[in-house]
This record gives structure tokens, sequence and C-alpha cells, in this order.
């Protein structure tokens, strides 16, 4: 991450938390307790990871070329 980091990186980093914490622990996509169920929003084992978004939010922005360079005349 490029320092300082993006002022967007708070929020991609507290998403991307929320969406672990969110994830049953046992890995079940669904749950029913009663009359009430749940189903997760991404399937899968859970855990923290970002998504390819994400990933793109948080990449540094490149330089502005610098430098020399040349013309041509004729």
């Amino acid at each position: 991450m490029p320092q300082p980091p993006p002022d967007i990186a708070v929020g991609v980093v507290s998403t991307a938390v929320i969406r672990a914490l969110a994830t049953p622990a046992d890995g079940l996509s669904t749950e029913t307790v009663g009359e009430v169920a749940r189903t997760a929003a991404h399937a899968g084992s859970g855990g923290l990871y970002f998504t390819a978004d994400e990933l793109e939010l948080l990449r540094p922005v490149p330089p502005a070329p610098r430098g020399a360079f040349t013309i041509w005349t004729v």
C-alpha cells in the first residue's frame, strides 16, 4: 500500500473486515432458527479477503511521466 495510504483505504479495509465477520465461522452458507432463515452473501469458507474492485481502489496512482523527451523536426 502506498504511503500515505489513499483516503479510501479505511473504508475498503473496514468493508472487508465486516464481510469476514458477517460470514458464519463454520462455513455454512445458510442457517435457519425456527422461522428465521439467513443466507450469507458470499458463499465459501469466509475469511478476510479483498475483491478485485477493492484491490483496484487500493492500488497506488501511477506517477505522472517526468523526464526528458525528444521533439523531431523536419
